[in-house]
């Protein structure tokens, strides 16, 4: 489950600020020195992302064996190796592989060392059902080359063209249910050296975008819809959630302040970069859109009530609804501007409930925030088989 890591600080660009800052807490009175104020609610401009240029569809290839492209590796094409036969298990731990050794992938995230002292090492690895796949390599020389192989039912190798150069960029695709083997070679079947075999197969297909990943591959998000945005096949649309909690203690207690939301719908997901005066940064951030979702506010404190001490718990927002409710259902739940979820994929952690309804963005709030280079992750026809 995503939830809120307090922290970040500075970015710029398309900027828009808002939020100004006064005291937490409303005027203090005798009988009211402990009530926090629910904060004024105010426009918050959002034109930057109905300006937002749409993100273009990877139109990516299916895998197949028809596809002669990528070069052909010094590997016998009919070894005749039973698939089924128990290798050597790769881990994601640094391992050495020995001359022409077979190795079995078993997870669908695979980083791990090898060293080829032979001609070729080869990984297997099998797929269930249709994945996307992503493959990388890094080598001590650039000369070597990562070629996946399908593995038929006699034990062929067959060439699917799809491979990754040493020290190059990933390279992803539609890969079919199957038996499969990725061989680490050279065309002369001559070049040695130290090896990092990045591989990542653990989204479905049916995607429309890629949304981001890591440099080796140990995490791939890929959009599907709206309400459907698989990062290494979990969909972190199921548990999205932001929460905050603050505490004040006070002469006649405390103060405390909730706020949540969850069980979100969105109607948008949008990439940019967002910086907010808390101060923190999310330089690679993911905006969701949010139509409806789980919303609590509450304010508890003490109140001095003609001379006896009571606690109180308020659960009226900021626009003057009792919660716990479902933000959207409200008719002027987006007089004030839309509202936003905020994941920084650096991290890969919520960091902001970009809403008129979150306190912090009020008139009696201290937060103001800027974001750039907003692009709009649009639901496109599915390109991934």
């Amino acid at each position: 489950m995503l939830r809120l890591k307090k922290f970040l600080p500075i970015m710029m660009a398309i900027v828009m600020t808002f939020g100004i800052s006064t005291n937490a807490f409303a005027e203090e009175s005798t009988s009211n020195a402990n009530e926090p104020s629910n904060g004024t609610i105010q426009q918050i401009s959002t034109s930057d992302f109905d300006e937002a240029e749409k993100i273009e569809s990877q139109k990516i290839q299916e895998i197949t064996t028809d596809n002669f492209s990528f070069p052909q590796l010094n590997v016998e094409p009919d070894l005749k190796f039973d698939s089924q036969k128990k290798s050597a298990t790769a881990s994601n731990a640094a391992s050495e592989a020995a001359t022409n050794g077979i190795w079995q992938i078993n997870d669908p995230v695979f980083v791990g060392d090898g060293n080829l002292t032979g001609s070729y090492d080869l990984y297997l690895v099998n797929t269930s059902s249709n994945t996307t796949a992503f493959l990388k390599l890094a080598s001590s020389s650039s000369e070597l080359i990562a070629v996946l192989y399908k593995v038929d039912a006699q034990g062929n190798l067959i060439n699917t063209g799809f491979g990754a150069y040493a020290n190059g960029s990933d390279n992803f695709g539609v890969l079919a249910a199957g038996n499969y083997a990725i061989a680490i070679g050279s065309s002369s079947g001559n070049v040695t050296g130290t090896y990092t075999l990045m591989w990542n197969c653990s989204n479905p297909s049916g995607a429309s975008s890629i949304i981001d990943r890591t440099t080796d591959l140990s995490r791939v998000v890929l959009f599907y819809s709206n309400n459907a945005i698989r990062s290494n096949g979990t969909n972190i649309m199921t548990d999205l959630k932001w929460e905050e909690h603050e505490t004040w203690y006070l002469p006649l207690g405390y103060s405390a302040r909730d706020m949540v939301i969850d069980s979100i719908t969105s109607s948008g997901t949008y990439l940019g970069s967002f910086t907010s005066s808390k101060p923190y940064t999310a330089n690679n951030a993911l905006f969701i859109e949010i139509s409806r979702g789980s919303y609590l506010y509450s304010n508890s404190y003490y109140r001095n009530d003609e001379g006896e001490v009571v606690h109180v718990i308020d659960y009226t927002d900021p626009s003057g609804l009792k919660t716990p409710r479902w933000l959207g259902d409200a008719a002027t739940d987006f007089n004030w501007g839309s509202h936003y979820i905020v994941i920084d994929l650096d991290t890969f952690q919520v960091v902001e409930f970009l809403s008129p309804f979150n306190y912090h963005y009020t008139n009696e709030g201290e937060r103001g925030v800027v974001y750039a280079n907003i692009w709009f992750g649009h639901e496109a026809d599915a390109f991934f088989v």
